[in-house]
């Protein structure tokens, strides 16, 4: 006999069975909502990060000179490398954001697309892709896949810490060779 004090569980077919049937506006709207602020964080962790990675680099440049030690100033050479390396990897991780938010709005039917806005400025979109826009979702999701560290090296930031690292070693190596700074 079953013991009244224990409710039965109602089973369902429903509740094992995964279904396509579509989620509701709100759901894609709030779903698009947590893409584009995780974006928006992922993009405002690089900013704060390089700021404090050129401010320690440009306290160690100066500590360098003012103490006439070219190991700092090789030391600080090696902050804007950090930089692009973790610039690399986050981004690497943020493009499917931007991909997946561009998927909501087709199927929000939003015209005005702030995903699309963001792709075009920090994407680094193949030659072969004439817009952004005129993808249909198959290619969208295989644009993700191509996504790697090495498509990211060619936008500017990366080239703008290239710069900054050759011109640091140059500074370090003029520093040793030329005006007779000690190394240690």
């Amino acid at each position: 006999m079953r013991d009244a004090s224990v409710p039965e569980r109602v089973l369902s077919y429903d509740l094992f069975v995964v279904t396509k049937r579509s989620p509701d506006d709100d759901s894609l709207r709030l779903e698009l909502q947590e893409a584009l602020v995780t974006f928006r964080n992922w993009v405002t962790q690089i900013a704060q990060t390089i700021g404090i990675a050129a401010t320690v680099d440009a306290v160690l440049v100066t500590y360098g000179f003012s103490q006439r030690l070219a190991a700092i100033l090789f030391l600080a050479s090696a902050f804007p490398v950090g930089a692009l390396l973790l610039y690399l990897r986050i981004m690497s991780v943020a493009a499917p954001l931007i991909s997946i938010a561009i998927r909501i709005e087709r199927k929000l039917s939003i015209e005005e697309s702030l995903a699309a806005t963001y792709a075009k400025a920090h994407l680094p979109l193949p030659s072969r892709i004439a817009s952004i826009d005129s993808l249909s979702d198959e290619e969208l999701l295989n644009l993700d896949q191509e996504f790697s560290e090495r498509h990211w090296l060619r936008k500017q930031i990366p080239l703008l810490l290239y710069a900054a690292t050759a011109i640091q070693i140059g500074i370090a190596v003029l520093s040793l060779t030329v005006y007779h700074y000690r190394f240690m």
